[in-house]
């Protein structure tokens, strides 16, 4: 029987250059797994061939979360804006209606008059937090439905 020969393995040298502070922390790294400085390289290089493909969907999830934060900082301000302008608009409403309550209260000229605006006031106030109360209760019943759907 004929002895076989064992074949060859090819493995080719990769060489780099390195700045010394850098070797110096490769050493170290080195050192501290207790591996030589080659099989700690090799060890490295080929993680991070097998990792490449994650490491490049986790900077494309970066951008993207980076879009949707952006996004959002966006739709925040807008909403604020939005928000000091309602209550810059309600707040010259509000002023204005109580101009317009003090001239009805002042034209009000007997005690009887004065009664039946006060009654009138009431009224429309109680009106008032019937509506809201309606909507609030609307609101909350569409806003459930998003929610849970």
């Amino acid at each position: 029987m004929p002895s076989e020969s064992k074949k060859r393995v090819y493995n080719p040298k990769v060489e780099t250059r390195l700045s010394r502070a850098d070797v110096n922390r490769l050493d170290e790294a080195a050192r501290l797994a207790g591996q030589t400085r080659s099989d700690f390289i090799r060890q490295g290089l080929l993680w991070y061939l097998d990792n490449l493909e994650n490491l490049k969907e986790g900077e494309r999830e970066t951008r993207t979360a980076q879009a949707i934060r952006y996004a959002s900082d966006q739709i925040v301000k807008a909403i604020l804006s939005a928000t000091d302008r309602i209550c810059g608009m309600l707040a010259r409403q509000g002023a204005e209606v109580g101009t317009l309550y003090e001239l009805t209260w002042r034209a009000c000229g007997t005690p009887e008059a004065k009664e039946q605006f006060t009654a009138a006031v009431n009224t429309a106030k109680q009106r008032q937090r019937n509506r809201l109360d309606t909507d609030e209760k609307a609101v909350a019943e569409r806003t459930k439905k998003v929610v849970t759907s």
